[in-house]
């Protein structure tokens, strides 16, 4: 039996639908998404906008006391789970405030600093085993992605017709359906597909096309890489194809392409 097919109109309205992005109000009051029981910070104190698992918009509403990010203060700025993020004086990660739920207010002081995050080892086990062929070959379609998710972002209508291509060419109808248009799974799937898990972020209207061009040129840069987890070595702007005759990662020596 053949699938149902779904219309161009049909992927547009699910592009549309899936860049509704998370936002949490954060402060002292109860009717904030993520209660804080502090008394030095504001009734309400700050937002927070998922624009993917690991990236965040992180604004300050004019609080009293500050809204810090990494020891800076900020009024508005793009963060990753990889930030420490500061409240009046109480410091949180990104987990701990998402732990917040409204109506249970959690005391701030049970949370602890974040942990450090240390530099890759290079162990004996980690040149084993490495062979990173099909790892290297899904980079093409970042390296391709990356441009012209550039040029689009600055159009709103565009950037959801670009979405609507991705969806039915990467993700395939099928899977539409199968999860029922629902946003974690298909951009856990759409994740995988080179940069197409930023679309519902960049048609979204709660951030600025400057924003929107921050976002792509970080998650660019994060999964532009060396696939080797041991290494992680950044491309760049070097071009795919001059990557993939050089063959073998000159840091770590894992294979790219035979």
């Amino acid at each position: 039996m053949s699938l149902p097919r779904i219309d161009d109109s049909q992927l547009t309205s699910l592009i549309d639908k899936l860049s509704q992005l998370p936002v949490y109000s954060l402060g002292r009051k109860i009717d904030n998404t993520l209660v804080v029981e502090d008394r030095k910070v504001s009734g309400y104190h700050a937002r927070l906008i998922q624009c993917t698992p690991d990236t965040f918009v992180l604004e300050d509403l004019d609080s009293k006391n500050g809204t810090f990010v990494n020891g800076s203060r900020i009024t508005r700025k793009i963060i990753t789970t990889a930030d420490t993020i500061q409240l009046a004086e109480t410091t949180y990660s990104v987990e701990q405030l998402l732990t917040l739920s409204a109506n249970k207010p959690v005391d701030s002081s049970v949370f602890a600093e974040p942990t450090p995050q240390t530099p890759p080892n290079f162990s004996a086990s980690s040149f084993n085993n490495l062979d990173y062929t099909a790892e290297f070959a899904a980079l093409q379609l970042v390296f391709d992605q990356y441009p012209s998710l550039r040029r689009d972002c600055r159009n709103r209508e565009k950037m959801i017709r670009t979405g609507s291509v991705i969806l039915s060419s990467v993700v395939g109808i099928s899977t539409v359906l199968a999860t029922g248009g629902t946003a974690f799974p298909l951009l856990q799937i759409m994740s995988g597909a080179g940069l197409s898990m930023l679309v519902p972020t960049l048609c979204s209207t709660l951030l600025s096309t400057d924003e929107k061009l921050e976002l792509i040129d970080k998650e660019f840069r994060e999964k532009y890489r060396c696939p080797n987890p041991d290494c992680r070595d950044p491309f760049g702007m070097r071009e795919w194809e001059l990557l993939a005759r050089q063959k073998t990662c000159r840091r770590c020596q894992a294979i790219w392409a035979k």
